[in-house]
C-alpha cells in the first residue's frame, strides 16, 4: 500500500509525539489533545489534556512546577448517535515560592467547562440550540446525552437566564412570529388535558 491509513501516532516522526492530529480534529476542542478513546456499554469515553507549557503561579507569578493531574469527568455532545463522556486530565501545579500563599493550583479553561460543571460548555449550547431550533424536549436531550433531566436543566438554566436578562437580545428584530406547528401541537395537548380532566370529574361524580 503506497499511502498509510493508520493513526498518526503509528507513523514515524523526526520528533515523536503522543498526540494524533486526526483525533484532535475529530473531537474539535481547541487547546486540547486527545490521549485516548474507548467505548463501553454504548458510551464513548474521550480522554483529553492540554499540552505541557511553562505556567506561572496565579498568585505571585513565579514559574510553577508540575504537581500531577486530576481527572474531571464531563458530559459532552453525542458522537455518531452515542453519548460521550469526556475525561479531562486537569493539570495541577505547585508554586516554588515558599512565601506564596497559593501553594498549589489547577488549570482552568472556561471555554471547556466551568467550576463544578457536569456538562461541557459546547454540550450546554448544543442542548439550548436543540430546544430553540429543533423543538426538542429536555427529557429527549437527556436521553441523547445519556444523563438525567435534572442534570441537563441545571446546566443550561444559568445560560438561559443570562440570555433572558440581555437587553440587546431584540436588537435588529423587526417582527415577531409564532411557529404554526408548535401552536397546533400545544393546542392539541391542551384539549387532551381538558378532555382527560373532564373524564376524571365525571367518574368522580358518578
Amino acid at each position: 500500500m503506497s499511502e498509510p491509513t493508520a493513526c498518526d501516532r503509528t507513523l514515524p516522526r523526526s520528533e515523536p509525539s503522543c498526540y494524533c492530529s486526526r483525533c484532535d480534529l475529530l473531537v474539535g476542542l481547541d487547546g486540547f489533545h486527545v490521549v485516548d478513546v474507548s467505548e463501553h456499554a454504548g458510551v464513548v469515553r474521550v480522554v483529553v489534556e492540554s499540552p505541557a507549557a511553562l505556567t506561572g503561579c496565579t498568585s505571585c507569578g513565579v514559574v510553577a512546577s508540575s504537581h500531577g493531574r486530576r481527572d474531571v469527568k464531563l458530559i459532552d455532545v453525542p458522537c455518531f448517535g452515542r453519548p460521550v463522556r469526556l475525561a479531562w486530565r486537569k493539570r495541577t501545579w505547585r508554586c516554588a515560592e515558599d512565601e506564596c500563599p497559593a501553594r498549589s493550583f489547577t488549570e482552568q479553561h472556561d471555554d471547556l467547562t466551568g467550576p463544578r460543571a457536569l456538562l461541557t460548555v459546547r454540550a450546554c449550547w448544543w442542548a439550548i440550540n436543540q430546544l430553540r431550533r429543533e423543538h426538542a424536549s429536555v427529557a429527549g436531550l437527556a436521553r441523547q446525552l445519556g444523563t438525567t433531566w435534572r442534570t441537563v436543566w441545571r446546566s443550561i438554566k444559568p445560560l438561559l437566564e443570562l440570555m433572558d436578562a440581555d437587553p440587546t437580545r431584540f436588537e435588529n428584530v423587526t417582527s415577531l412570529g409564532v411557529d404554526e406547528h408548535v401552536v397546533r401541537h400545544e393546542a392539541l395537548l391542551f384539549r387532551m388535558e381538558v378532555r382527560d380532566l373532564h373524564r376524571l370529574v365525571v367518574v368522580a361524580a358518578g
